[in-house]
């Protein structure tokens, strides 16, 4: 009979510790959850800002450019590829 309460026992401390353990891996699964969200936002932000810099720089091409007499083929050229740009985002819309 002893054998048999002591199994019993056995089997009560190793459900709990499952159960502690689940609980644990649990709230660290969600703990990961919200860092693997916050990291997405932030790359997401760093995407913008990244196409928001070339943006910018194309701009500040465009217009080094045109301070050049001897410019006006490049201030064209990336006039027309900033026009490019431009149309197919248009486009990307109007779908």
């Amino acid at each position: 009979m002893d054998d048999l309460i002591t199994l019993v026992s056995g089997i009560e401390y190793r459900a709990r510790a499952l159960a502690a353990r689940f609980d644990e891996i649990r709230n660290e699964n969600e703990e990961l959850k919200r860092e693997n969200k916050q990291l997405f936002d932030e790359l997401n932000e760093l995407k913008l800002n990244h196409k928001q810099l070339q943006y910018k720089n194309q701009i500040i091409k465009i217009a080094k450019a045109i301070e050049k007499e001897k410019g006006s083929t490049n201030a064209k050229l990336l006039l027309n590829e900033l026009l490019r740009e431009v149309d197919r985002c248009i486009g990307l819309l109007n779908d």
